[in-house]
């Protein structure tokens, strides 16, 4: 008898503590959960909108997957949805790359590919996985559930970035602006119409320059053959479309596809 109310006990405290943990874990999560990972590093590689690599404060460089967050795959053989994903990358470069960053976590820590799942904060109060998908860069990743106060913000930014015709949903062209007018624009998607003055090659680029150099347009060695056109333009009126960055000081714009070109 003694024995069978031990085990009873023994059960009793058993289910207890498993509910415990069941139920616990439908709360919203402290924020240093996943404490396993580093609570910060710098992003140095962007694979694509929603997926970096950051070296973290331990060293280790780790891929991590932006909680919430789904980008177009660069991969895609759509051309309007590839170049829709270079925009989205180009977003992240332009926020991201070379930055330390902040990160906390939801209680699941890796997904299926073996990414760190993470909430990517510049500074102590800007969420950029909320940032990407207000400007319109991203789309509102709900497939999976992660705490709940972050969907309903992720939604609103979503239906906030669809209202305004923000990033992939805007439905007029982007303005025409020139290269004297560039700096009052970085961060958004634009088109600039000036004169060619130089073409510069480097190992990995062909730039585009502009009059004293305060725009140029970067080429890809590995997208030249994509993009005609790229060595008639010398001394020509060329308009260049696409999202607007500044990389080492200097404006610019990093053509990938053909569209993004054009001799006036």
């Amino acid at each position: 008898m003694e024995k069978d109310q031990t085990q009873r006990l023994f059960v009793r405290i058993f289910l207890a503590c498993f509910l415990s943990v069941l139920f616990g874990r439908s709360s919203a999560p402290a924020e240093n959960a996943g404490n396993e990972f580093p609570a910060s590093g710098k992003v140095i590689r962007v694979a694509d909108g929603d997926t970096v690599t950051i070296r973290f404060a331990d060293r280790v460089e780790r891929r991590v997957r932006l909680i919430g967050v789904d980008a177009p795959e660069m991969s895609d053989p759509r051309e309007d949805v590839a170049f829709q994903a270079f925009l989205s990358q180009r977003f992240t470069v332009h926020h991201l790359y070379g930055r330390n960053v902040r990160l906390t976590y939801d209680f699941v820590h890796l997904d299926e590919h073996g990414r760190v799942l993470a909430y990517v904060w510049l500074g102590r109060r800007e969420l950029f996985n909320d940032l990407i998908i207000r400007q319109g860069f991203a789309f509102a990743f709900l497939k999976y559930p992660f705490r709940k106060d972050y969907e309903e913000r992720f939604r609103t930014a979503a239906a906030e970035a669809r209202k305004k015709d923000r990033g992939f949903w805007r439905r007029t062209p982007p303005a025409v602006i020139s290269a004297s007018e560039v700096r009052s624009r970085i961060g958004e998607v634009v088109s600039v119409r000036y004169r060619c003055a130089d073409i510069s090659r480097k190992r990995s680029f062909i730039y585009l320059r502009s009059p004293e150099g305060a725009f140029e347009a970067a080429v890809p060695r590995l997208r030249l053959a994509l993009i005609p056109g790229v060595e008639a333009c010398a001394g020509k009126e060329i308009v260049v479309t696409g999202f607007l960055e500044e990389f080492m000081g200097k404006p610019q714009i990093v053509l990938n596809f053909p569209r993004q070109l054009r001799l006036t």
